[in-house]
């Protein structure tokens, strides 16, 4: 696939088509990255790539050690473990805050996106998946009204992607996703933020219970 040089930058379109075979499985954790390759496929100047696969560093998707390519980043099991109990702290926290400060407006904006959301899990397409739940999380923080929060948040985002797909993955886990986080907002739009927080807490276990489970 080569990257058109219209709508968005070329680096930005790179870390985008790089980020997806990532998530998608397409590129496998451990994997070596020749940038020659890379250049050829997606068309691009060798520095285009090297800007790109600093970006997909910071967010946690390659890894890039001293006088050597880039590399797939490769989460250990008690490394995915840690990054759980982290997203479980931030998020059930973002879901309280959402809960007692969001506008009537932001409530109604969440619940769209749960539709959303819902059409993509039918759908059974993974990246429309994780396109509408990063649609969702943008919403949850922006009305969360905590930007050191989600900038914390942010943070996770690259090593999550992917043990969100895997979560995904599992027969039947989609359509429980969806249930779960229904439960969710259904507590915010009633305003009870410890039942939306604890609710919320159930889900990120569910999910990360999912993405451990061996295959």
């Amino acid at each position: 696939m080569k990257v058109a040089r219209v709508v968005a930058p070329v680096r930005a379109q790179v870390v985008e088509a790089l980020r997806s075979e990532i998530v998608d499985g397409s590129l496998a954790p451990g994997q070596r990255l020749v940038e020659r390759e890379l250049c050829e496929r997606l068309d691009v100047a060798r520095n285009t790539v090297r800007e790109a696969c600093r970006q997909l560093e910071a967010e946690g998707f390659l890894e890039i050690p001293p006088h050597k390519g880039p590399v797939v980043a490769v989460l250990t099991q008690q490394q995915a473990r840690d990054v759980y109990e982290l997203r479980e702290a931030l998020e059930c926290f973002a879901v309280r805050l959402f809960a007692e400060r969001a506008s009537d407006e932001a409530v109604g904006r969440l619940r769209e996106r749960l539709g959303e959301l819902a059409s993509a899990h039918r759908s059974a397409d993974t990246p429309s998946m994780l396109r509408a739940k990063e649609e969702f999380y943008d919403v949850l923080y922006a009305g969360a009204g905590n930007a050191a929060l989600k900038a914390q948040a942010g943070l996770l985002q690259g090593r999550l992607a992917r043990l969100r797909s895997l979560s995904l993955s599992r027969p039947g886990r989609a359509a429980e996703s969806i249930a779960e986080i229904e439960d969710v907002v259904r507590a915010v739009e009633a305003r009870d933020a410890a039942r939306a927080s604890e609710l919320w807490c159930a889900h990120v276990r569910n999910a990360a219970a999912s993405a451990l489970k061996s295959p």
